[in-house]
């Protein structure tokens, strides 16, 4: 799942706004669907690619092996103060060229406005390994880990942690985000409250998993999709 070590298998229907970032039909990150033809994801997923030609996303679907619904991107929007030295303004804005057909399996998400109190719990997914280093997972999973004060975290990122990141974990490690989650959705509320953005391996003891703040990139990104609205938008004569 989106955990080093997964808690739980999920049906893609208890989370509809899931959605996975094709690279040349293989998966490479997460996202969340945010309205019919916007997905937002993290800035370091896209950062690299001189064009979204070769990128897909797929929505409604619980195994990675299977395609229900399969739009192109059309375009990237890149957070314009991303670094790629520690991530920083971790977020990115996906046009698909045409919309995606809502239903149980295929839904948005809404943008959390606020952080939760430090201990909260809260929810990540994906199809990424389930071991640092390992393989992917075929299934959607999700794993509940609890918010981490930054005054905290930073005791293992130090200045490489800013205001606009948020840290979850567990006491002890065992439970967190790994590779192939990145982009990908944490949940507090039934809200986005973060993007699964970095961290110190997986689930290690004493190093929370690092997130893009919805909250603190909110304005962006409601500012950005507002003027992009449109783009991909299918116009029928």
């Amino acid at each position: 799942m989106a955990a080093s070590w997964a808690d739980r298998i999920r049906d893609v229907i208890n989370y509809p706004h899931q959605i996975s970032m094709r690279y040349r039909g293989n998966h490479r990150c997460g996202g969340s669907l945010y309205s019919t033809n916007i997905i937002i994801s993290a800035a370091h997923c896209v950062s690299t690619l001189d064009s979204p030609a070769d990128l897909t996303i797929v929505a409604g679907s619980t195994m990675i092996s299977i395609k229900t619904q399969e739009l192109p991107v059309r375009k990237i929007i890149i957070h314009p103060n991303y670094r790629t030295l520690n991530n920083d303004y971790d977020a990115a804005i996906l046009i698909t060229d045409g919309d995606f057909i809502f239903n149980e399996l295929a839904h948005p998400i809404p943008l959390a406005q606020e952080r939760p109190e430090h201990g909260s719990a809260v929810i990540v997914t994906g199809w990424g390994t389930t071991t640092e280093n390992g393989y992917l997972s075929n299934i959607l999973q999700e794993v509940e880990v609890n918010v981490v004060e930054n005054s905290q975290c930073k005791k293992a990122y130090s200045i490489m942690l800013t205001s606009r990141m948020l840290c979850a974990g567990v006491t002890g490690g065992g439970k967190d985000a790994c590779q192939g989650d990145s982009g990908g959705p944490l949940i507090y509320n039934n809200q986005l409250l973060g993007i699964v953005s970095w961290g110190t391996g997986c689930a290690r003891e004493n190093y929370p998993g690092v997130y893009a703040s919805v909250p603190e990139l909110r304005s962006w990104l409601l500012e950005t999709i507002e003027s992009y609205e449109n783009v991909g938008k299918i116009d029928f004569l």
